[in-house]
């Protein structure tokens, strides 16, 4: 972490590089990671600083918290914070493809922020709204799960977003990434048990033993996620891997993969923060 930071983890990889936050001068600050080397961005515009995703370009988007609470997304790239345009009075940036277009939401619109242009919003249908992650992909298809509610309890369905605009059901799921036109994520509905696994839109999804959620995937196949009990694993084929904490730290997630390392975080073993971590294959 760099000097003065007291906790941090890591939360997008792509390329290269990872990145992330790390809590310093009293604010998450944005970093980045290449080969482990830290590279600090900083608070954007000063404020509390999220980090959501990263290309391999390293441009690096995320949102910002401001002193009233709102949200607002930010883009970083050629050595500076920007902020994305916004019509809600709110946003939150939550992925970014190869070629620097972003999907979020602005408030509670579904929309994708290109390199150059106004935003384009994604059609929902009647009665539903974004929920959770959306993933944009390098040709620019968006994948995300809507909200809805029926006979009183909430409801998800799925869908992908071509870029003309047209919207193609998808499994029921819970989207975490969008990785060569297959989606990664977790199987299931709201607050019941679901399975990591990765599929193309109308596929048969394939699933991943002892996994609850998926998070990335990347060229070479090798896919991150979770187990039951949170534990962070990998996937390369089929059986998954227990990626294990250092010395005197108990686990703590695995969030993100680039092209040769994973990363996430894992907590000293006296409950300190935590402290941000990559795993290498050699």
């Amino acid at each position: 972490m760099p000097d003065g930071a007291f906790h941090g983890r890591v939360t997008a990889g792509a390329g290269e590089w990872l990145a992330g936050v790390v809590g310093a001068d009293g604010a998450n600050q944005a970093v980045r990671w290449r080969d482990g080397a830290v590279e600090p961005l900083g608070a954007a515009f000063g404020l509390h600083t999220a980090v959501a995703a990263v290309n391999g370009d390293g441009v690096v988007v995320g949102t910002v918290t401001g002193p009233d609470r709102a949200q607002h997304a930010f883009r970083y790239r050629d050595g500076h914070f920007e902020r994305l345009p916004e019509s809600g009075g709110s946003s939150t940036a939550l992925d970014v493809n190869a070629r620097g277009d972003v999907v979020g939401h602005d408030g509670s619109r579904l929309v994708v922020w290109p390199t150059t242009g106004p935003p384009r919003v994604l059609a929902m249908p009647p009665g539903e709204a974004p929920y959770g992650r959306a993933a944009v992909d390098d040709d620019g298809v968006v994948a995300a799960r809507t909200g809805y509610v029926a006979d009183g309890a909430l409801r998800w369905h799925g869908y992908t977003w071509t870029p003309d605009g047209t919207r193609v059901p998808l499994a029921v799921g819970d989207v975490q990434d969008l990785w060569r036109g297959q989606v990664v994520g977790g199987l299931g509905e709201p607050h019941g048990v679901t399975m990591a696994a990765v599929w193309r839109p109308g596929g048969e999804p394939r699933t991943l033993p002892g996994g609850t959620t998926a998070v990335a995937a990347n060229d070479d196949g090798v896919v991150v996620g979770a187990g039951g009990n949170g534990q962070p694993l990998l996937w390369d084929g089929v059986l998954p891997t227990p990626l294990p904490p250092p010395a005197r730290h108990v686990p703590g997630a695995v969030t993100a993969l680039n092209e040769h390392e994973a990363g996430g975080f894992a907590v000293p073993d006296d409950g300190e923060g935590a402290v941000p971590l990559r795993w290498v294959c050699r």
